[in-house]
């Protein structure tokens, strides 16, 4: 009996054969490899000519005879194989326009065996450590997304799509598993490898976080905080949860530890590597430094600004990462051309929020067109379109009734 074919999917694509590989690296024609693993991907279908035809040259102009191309590719990825020395030279079938992968080829499919175990997966009556044992392998098995050398092809994307959910499910269930077990460790080298495939997933982020916190590395622990936050705003312009914002509260809680030295609590509170630039800031420590600004012109009446800073693409198709590009240009602008005592940060995907205090509402329309101008001079390859606006912060309105006193022991007789 043959020896079975081991066929890669999973982060590249290579097809091995006892000592002998073929992959998609080697330098030959891209619509080769697309041919083949196409073939692979639905190795149980008949595919037709046409439908070959439609995903290899749904873009080639009329200047391509797809009929004759077909038969050459077809010779050449015969050809290919061929150098795993693999018996039976019909790998391929081709039959009356008619094209499939021979399935009396023993092959052991990477994405074939990872679905058969997430399938095992949602047995109810498994035990928790069989369930362990398959997330392992799973896990193993799973080490980059489907073809992703290949991710922006039309047909690639939907298969690309159901596995890499398959794959986050069984992730999220690889660390329930482990944090009843309290495998801490890990849980990080779980996560870790994960969110190198899905950076955005908030579970896979947010126990990495905890984790790192649990096993008391609480830098490393704060750094992907910070990492985490940067993310959410440069791709959706949102906050983390009040979950992560409580897990972070907790981290800075117990890097905390009492001190009866004065000397070492104001060491801790200096800023290191101070530079004299405006002060950038998380929205969430923006808030709160806007609360105590509010209450501070409650009581002195003195005027403080916002100024909400917005960017618009020229071009909507643009993708994020132009955005994101000129959202670090205007931060430098925003930082180097504000005064040192005044506070900013980001709001959004696409918005900068500034407090500027003890300024005229002339002066802040001054100081946020100088912003702006700084950010055009500075900007020759940014299609964007800005715009300021501007509001008075409103002194705090204190609630009386939460200033009632409590009834005495006299009062309640």
């Amino acid at each position: 009996m043959e020896n079975a074919m081991e066929i890669t999917t999973f982060g590249g694509f290579q097809i091995k054969y006892g000592n002998r590989v073929v992959t998609e690296q080697e330098n030959r024609s891209k619509k080769l490899w697309t041919f083949v693993e196409y073939l692979i991907a639905h190795r149980n279908d008949e595919i037709t000519h046409d439908d070959l035809i439609d995903v290899l040259w749904h873009d080639s102009g009329a200047s391509v005879d797809p009929d004759n191309a077909l038969k050459t590719i077809l010779h050449r990825s015969r050809g290919v194989l061929s150098q795993l020395g693999y018996s039976d030279s019909k790998i391929i079938i081709h039959h009356k326009d008619v094209y499939s992968w021979n399935n009396f080829v023993r092959a052991d499919i990477d994405f074939e065996k990872f679905a058969e175990i997430c399938t095992k997966l949602e047995t109810a009556s498994l035990e928790s450590e069989d369930k362990l044992k398959l997330c392992e392998k799973a896990f193993a098995i799973y080490r980059g997304d489907f073809l992703s050398n290949n991710a922006n092809e039309d047909w690639v994307k939907p298969i690309l799509s159901y596995y890499h959910s398959m794959y986050v499910n069984m992730v999220h269930t690889y660390i329930q598993l482990l944090l009843n077990a309290e495998q801490y460790k890990k849980i990080i080298e779980v996560c870790d490898k994960a969110g190198k495939i899905d950076e955005y997933d908030e579970d896979i982020n947010y126990y990495l976080v905890r984790s790192l916190y649990l096993t008391g590395q609480q830098e490393r622990a704060l750094h992907e905080y910070e990492r985490v936050i940067h993310v959410y705003y440069d791709q959706f312009g949102i906050d983390p949860s009040k979950k992560f914002t409580a897990l972070y509260q907790d981290i800075v809680k117990e890097k905390r530890s009492p001190v009866n030295d004065l000397s070492v609590i104001k060491k801790s509170l200096t800023e290191q590597n101070a530079r004299k630039k405006a002060y950038y800031c998380d929205f969430s420590i923006f808030q709160n430094l806007y609360r105590i600004e509010a209450r501070s012109a409650a009581r002195t009446g003195q005027s403080v600004y916002l100024c909400l800073i917005t960017m618009y693409k020229v071009h909507k198709d643009d993708d994020n990462k132009y955005m994101t590009g000129a959202m670090e240009h205007m931060n430098d602008s925003i930082g180097s051309l504000l005064r040192a005592g005044d506070v900013y940060s980001r709001y959004s995907v696409n918005q900068y929020i500034i407090m500027l205090q003890a300024a005229s509402y002339e002066n802040c329309v001054s100081i946020a067109e100088r912003i702006i101008n700084g950010f055009e001079n500075n900007k020759p390859y940014y299609e964007v379109n800005v715009q300021y606006d501007l509001s008075e912060l409103e002194p705090a309105q204190f609630d009386a009734a939460a200033e009632e006193k409590p009834e005495s022991d006299e009062d309640k007789e």
